[in-house]
């Protein structure tokens, strides 16, 4: 990870019980136009951050993996999807997905690259969620996204600013 970004992250975890907290509020309300608001920060985010230069989502957290994701890649590696849980995977706290038992992510490349892209889960492609659908009820995961993701910590920040 470059320096700027590291620079980024840490000012996030510096700030994180006031985003946390911030993030948490706002999450009750619905204001209109606000999935609009945020895929505009998601834009400006990513038109700043490169991930290529980071990297830290994969090596700190590793994806959020469905069934549907276990089948796919299980048989793109050669694994039944039993045996693809046993070697990488325990049950995630909600029912139905999965994470990674010891990041990083087996796929990432040394140059940040996913070796799995073109099956990779579908939670990698959405990361870190600031461009979906009533984005608003899930603010909370952008709090903790922001401690890992340069760029959801610079969304995260926009939010607490404009509201």
């Amino acid at each position: 990870m470059i320096p700027e970004y590291k620079r980024i992250i840490d000012g996030a975890k510096a700030r994180e019980k006031e985003t946390l907290r911030r993030m948490t509020h706002l999450a009750k309300f619905n204001r209109s136009g606000f999935d609009d608001t945020l895929r505009g920060y998601h834009k400006e985010a990513f038109a700043r951050i490169d991930c290529l230069k980071c990297g830290n989502c994969c090596r700190a957290l590793g994806p959020r993996f469905a069934d549907k994701d276990v089948k796919r890649i299980a048989k793109e590696i050669g694994l039944s999807p039993k045996a693809y849980f046993e070697r990488y995977l325990q049950d995630d706290r909600d029912p139905g997905f999965y994470v990674l038992r010891e990041p990083p992510c087996p796929y990432l490349n040394d140059d940040n690259t996913c070796a799995e892209f073109d099956c990779r889960p579908e939670w990698c492609g959405e990361f870190p969620h600031t461009d979906s659908h009533n984005a608003q009820r899930h603010l909370v995961r952008l709090a903790y996204s922001a401690l890992v993701c340069p760029a959801a910590a610079i969304i995260a920040q926009r939010v607490i600013e404009e509201y």
